[in-house]
């Protein structure tokens, strides 16, 4: 019947897929179905043609019964089996996205899977799968934020912001990424990330330029001439506790202890000749004042100044001219 034969086509063709799915050949005959084979031969042998002609239409028969009941059986099976992966299919999560918009004047805060928080300023969008904090975390902003990321050495988080990414583990961050804008920020708080540039095409032979950020430095990528650059802040802060900070005064103190004192503060690299400074002595406080203004008194009093080189500070060479109160 033709129900049937669709049946038994499509046992045969699931039965073929099964046997590419799991990279078998052709079925051998085993040491059973030989053995059955020989028994049926000399039977065969043995019997007048005259019983051969009654019982083989019987022998016949029972074969094909056996083959339909056992092709039947396997239909069903497949079917049952076919049902299960459907239903187990069926059963898991499909990929969803998230999106949030800052439609209002104020920074709004929302609270990622992981617990990480994001800061989202007005007019500004936050994308993440609803694999986020399963397999990875990786989120997709465009306009500007503030990300405080909770700590997950096994899962890195990944910020795409139009043609830059940061990666990174557990630190706190500001992206700035304006859609319109030429220019793309990324300024580190605490914590150190990993910042390169996306490729537009995987086929792009471009090398990708990663670059560290430490707390105090920045990098601005240039969405037209396609060149990243990394800088201090404009307004470095204190890394180090407030306490720690309170203490530190200097009577008749060498100036290059000074400068060292600023580098532990503010967490930046300031390059000096140790040699020429080390019979400049200063009495000072910097507590006061943020990293350039106490650079600039410091600089102004001994006869020197300085330059910003990318993420360095250099104090150009000079001598002492009086003590500092």
């Amino acid at each position: 019947m033709p129900e049937e034969r669709k049946m038994i086509d499509a046992w045969y063709a699931s039965m073929e897929k099964d046997t590419d799915d799991l990279g078998g050949g052709p079925e051998e005959l085993t040491s059973d179905d030989l053995g059955w084979a020989n028994v049926y031969a000399h039977v065969k042998k043995s019997r007048r043609k005259d019983k051969q002609r009654k019982l083989l239409p019987w022998y016949s028969a029972g074969i094909a019964a056996s083959l339909i009941t056992m092709i039947v059986f396997l239909i069903f099976s497949l079917n049952d089996n076919s049902g299960d992966i459907r239903r187990t299919k069926a059963s898991e999560p499909a990929l969803t996205w998230r999106n949030f918009v800052n439609t209002t004047n104020l920074t709004q805060v929302i609270v990622l899977p992981d617990s990480s928080k994001v800061a989202i300023e007005p007019e500004s969008k936050l994308k993440f799968s609803s694999l986020f904090n399963k397999t990875k975390r990786e989120v997709y902003l465009e306009g500007e934020a503030f990300f405080q990321v909770t700590h997950n050495a096994k899962v890195p988080f990944f910020v795409h912001a139009n043609e830059v990414t940061t990666k990174v583990l557990g630190t706190s961050f500001i992206i700035k990424a304006i859609k319109y804008e030429r220019e793309i920020t990324v300024v580190v708080k605490t914590g150190k990330v990993s910042v390169f540039a996306s490729r537009k095409k995987e086929e792009d032979s471009l090398p990708v330029k990663e670059i560290i950020l430490t707390p105090n430095q920045q990098i601005t990528y240039d969405k037209e001439e396609k060149e990243i650059s990394k800088t201090l802040v404009k307004r470095p802060q204190t890394i180090i506790p407030v306490e720690e900070v309170r203490r530190m005064r200097f009577e008749e103190a060498p100036v290059t202890e000074i400068f060292k004192a600023l580098e532990k503060l503010y967490g930046v690299d300031i390059d000096f000749d140790e040699a020429l400074f080390s019979n400049c002595r200063l009495t000072t406080v910097i507590s006061k004042d943020d990293l350039y203004g106490r650079l600039d008194i410091i600089c102004n009093v001994i006869g020197t100044s300085y330059t910003l080189h990318e993420d360095r500070i250099v104090i150009r060479d000079a001598g002492c001219k009086t003590k500092m109160h």
